[in-house]
């Protein structure tokens, strides 16, 4: 599937830039699910608020696993689940999917900085990404 961010066969990110507002569904991250308003209707979230829901459930998703989401949806993470050594190849290679992954969305300008830690068995990412709304941190369980 294309990338559901670009319309016909050009590409044109200003488009983006000034005229629509990026827009996502609220999310709770910590009871992982969607925050409804007072009437039942899901809360809609935007700029920058509305990236880190979108960089959240990108991260959460697998590439290719879905035929709902478009093919550059997503991250492949598998490949480094338990099969690979951890060394600084294998992290650079980690840290250029989860770049890959996340620079698919227009919104987002550049990925920065990405420090991976591990507590217990969780894993946590830390991201700082640019956007079009400015700079963005970002800390999200995978």
């Amino acid at each position: 599937m294309a990338n559901p961010f670009i319309t016909g066969n050009t590409i044109n990110t200003e488009q983006y830039n000034t005229q629509d507002e990026f827009k996502e569904y609220a999310w709770d991250f910590n009871k992982n699910c969607f925050i409804y308003d007072n009437d039942g209707f899901i809360k809609i979230v935007t700029r920058n608020e509305a990236i880190k829901v979108w960089v959240y459930k990108v991260l959460q998703t697998e590439r290719f696993r879905y035929g709902a989401y478009y093919d550059d949806y997503g991250l492949d993470l598998e490949k480094f689940i338990g099969k690979v050594p951890n060394n600084s190849i294998n992290a650079n290679e980690l840290y250029n999917a989860i770049k890959e992954a996340l620079l698919v969305n227009p919104y987002i300008l550049a990925v920065n900085d990405i420090k991976i830690e591990q507590e217990n068995k969780k894993i946590i990412l830390n991201l700082e990404i640019i956007t079009v709304y400015g700079k963005s941190t970002q800390k999200i369980e995978v």
